[in-house]
């Protein structure tokens, strides 16, 4: 019968200042020896404090490279972080994690085309803490956010998201 070993956490993981209350969910070392780690809060990425879960448009994996996008007010246009993950000694959950905090953070999304061109999804966010979902519009590459009359639709229909959904 052999003996279940626990991963032990590195002590750079260990040293990452955590808020007050905040736990670790998951963690990775980068090729660098830097720690990546996920909490129930956010991501902890190499020389940030937290990027929070409803503040990520976007995860993605690609061993070993990691990359998260930042929200923006148009699509893609979020600032990408990338970390290549050092996977040669052990196995990490992280990946995983991280796309699954960042959906879970999604608790509606829809995509609404504007007249006479163009459109914006619209996002409701859950955030830690709170029953209300944060809503967000955000604008497809070609559709101009300053534009007044698309502007106007957009906020017309995250109003009745907002009635519909809470």
């Amino acid at each position: 019968m052999g003996l279940l070993r626990r991963r032990t956490t590195p002590e750079v993981v260990r040293a990452v200042v955590l808020e007050p209350g905040e736990r670790r969910v998951a963690h990775a070392l980068t090729t660098h020896g830097e720690p990546v780690v996920a909490t129930d809060l956010g991501l902890r990425l190499p020389g940030r404090v937290l990027l929070a879960w409803e503040q990520i448009a976007k995860a993605s994996f690609a061993k070993p490279v990691l990359t998260v996008v930042e929200l923006a007010e148009v699509e893609g246009t979020g600032t990408r972080h990338t970390v290549e993950l050092d996977l040669a000694d052990h196995r990490t959950d992280l990946p995983e994690t991280v796309r699954a905090r960042v959906a879970a953070s999604v608790a509606w999304s829809s995509h609404t085309r504007l007249l006479p061109a163009g459109g914006v999804r619209i996002v409701g966010r859950r955030q830690r803490g709170l029953e209300v979902l944060d809503w967000q519009l955000v604008w497809d590459r070609d559709t101009d956010p300053r534009d007044p009359d698309l502007r106007a639709q957009a906020e017309e229909h995250l109003a009745a998201a907002r009635r519909t959904i809470g």
